[in-house]
């Protein structure tokens, strides 16, 4: 070994030393993640050098995406010899990624990504590891710096990978460490040379219809043109990024428990103390939000977040779709982010913008609801029961409407003998909290006369004789 070879090795190992303590996964199992290719072998190789001395456990594992015919399938022996070389324990399986891209209409790159990720995060379950070892380079950081800035990315776009993160999968949470970000493409491919490695080549890394290939053999050059330093240019770019942005962390942290509020399915976010937020913080916040809910970022773009902060900043009854099958719903009081399967979003259609009066005996048509009120002579008083109740016709002889929640509203509930918060009595009745906007109120002169859904008011419940009895029922229209 040269001169020259000998420092390549020992700069790398130094860098990815430096990485895995910084990280405090010394003495640690880490599942390897190997392509074949330059990077993931220099990293392989590397690790299992510093075994020892960093007291390191090492669990190999390679996915063949079936992609590319027999060139997958040399590629996958190649990495199981590789393995058996060094004696390490592996998993190694083929995936069916291209029906998987059909069945989700994803593009190749993001099928490829999910299906690996799954893999990768199974495997590290199963071997009980600390975190899975990805070989990203410097190189594939300004790549994805470049790609996030094409795309109209944020802050938090700029900072591209990081070294140690987080990545949901399904429920649970994976750790992600990426030892060679401070090595480039070229030492990895000097490492190998200098060790005597011979790295399989992937030539879907060549095809030029893929947004990463045309930026890494097109774009790049010519930036280079202008600044051939550009490259060093975009990785410090993600280094500052990735300082303000973990001080915005530490910001939107320190306010989390005023502003959200964590329910079942969702994130219930108070409009009053996200408002008084400066912007920037509001952006951070609501990524976190989505964050929680989803357990990624992944496919959360700028114009995303900016449509939330906008949304959340106007009237209510608003919502929006988001990526992984989130909705962003806003309402007088809270905007929620929940799935849209699991119905926690305020329920906008039902949101009224004013007050609408109830004809009694009548019907009317309003944003979200028909009511109905006929008078109710004979049978038996039925139970309240959802969006139906009997009520007194004296309670109701002056002028009704109906509306929703506004502040310092009270309510006498059924059985209660004096006044209450309505905030409180919502609080008490567990009406979950995304939905306490979108509630209508059955109001008269002297208050809230049925909280639709809920509770009749003591007051406004309907006598013994027939004559004083009036049926409203409120029937939701989409």
């Amino acid at each position: 070994m040269t001169r020259q070879d000998d420092r390549v090795v020992r700069v790398v190992r130094r860098r990815i030393r430096q990485e895995l303590e910084t990280a405090h996964l010394t003495g640690q199992k880490l599942v390897v993640a190997v392509s074949g290719g330059p990077d993931s072998l220099t990293l392989l190789y590397a690790l299992h050098a510093l075994r020892e001395e960093l007291i390191l456990t090492l669990h190999g594992a390679h996915l063949d995406h079936g992609l590319r015919g027999e060139a997958s399938e040399e590629d996958a022996r190649f990495v199981a010899n590789t393995f058996s070389d060094l004696g390490m324990e592996s998993t190694i399986e083929k995936s069916d990624v291209a029906g998987y891209r059909e069945m989700n209409r994803l593009s190749a790159e993001e099928a490829a990504r999910e299906v690996r990720y799954a893999f990768l995060a199974r495997v590290a379950r199963q071997q009980n590891a600390a975190a899975i070892a990805l070989g990203h380079t410097s190189d594939d950081q300004a790549e994805s710096v470049l790609m996030h800035l094409l795309r109209g990315t944020g802050l938090t776009g700029l900072q591209g990978m990081r070294t140690l993160s987080r990545r949901g999968a399904g429920e649970e949470q994976v750790v992600l460490v990426r030892p060679l970000l401070g090595v480039s493409r070229k030492e990895t491919e000097a490492y190998c040379a200098a060790t005597n490695l011979e790295p399989r080549h992937d030539e879907t890394n060549d095809v030029p219809d893929m947004t990463r290939n045309r930026v890494r053999a097109e774009l790049l050059p010519v930036l280079e043109s202008y600044n051939p330093a550009v490259r060093r240019g975009l990785v410090r770019l993600a280094r500052n990024a990735s300082l303000d942005v973990d001080y915005f962390k530490q910001q939107v942290d320190a306010v989390w428990s005023e502003v959200c509020t964590t329910e079942a399915g969702g994130i219930s976010i108070d409009l009053g103390s996200f408002r008084e937020l400066h912007p920037a913080l509001q952006r951070h916040l609501l990524r976190k939000a989505v964050l929680c809910v989803k357990g990624n970022l992944e496919d959360l773009e700028q114009i995303h977040v900016e449509d939330m902060a906008r949304l959340a900043s106007g009237s209510a009854g608003k919502s929006l779709d988001l990526p992984g099958g989130l909705k962003f719903a806003v309402g007088y009081r809270e905007a929620v982010i929940g799935r849209r399967e699991a119905g926690t979003a305020p329920a906008q259609a039902l949101a009224l913008e004013a007050c609408h009066e109830v004809r009694i005996p009548g019907e009317i048509f309003m944003p979200g609801w028909e009511v109905r009120a006929s008078l109710q002579f004979q049978g038996d008083v039925p139970p309240t029961s959802g969006p139906v109740a009997l009520l007194s016709a004296a309670a109701l002889a002056g002028r009704v409407w109906v509306r929703t929640r506004r502040p310092g509203d009270r309510f006498q509930p059924l059985g209660m003998a004096h006044r209450k918060k309505l905030q409180d009595f919502m609080v008490d009745s567990k009406i979950p909290r995304g939905q306490r906007d979108g509630v209508p109120l059955l109001v008269t002169p002297r208050g809230i006369a049925w909280v639709v859904g809920w509770r009749v008011a003591e007051w406004a419940r309907a006598g013994d004789e027939p004559s004083d009895r009036i049926l409203v029922e409120f029937s939701p229209k989409g």
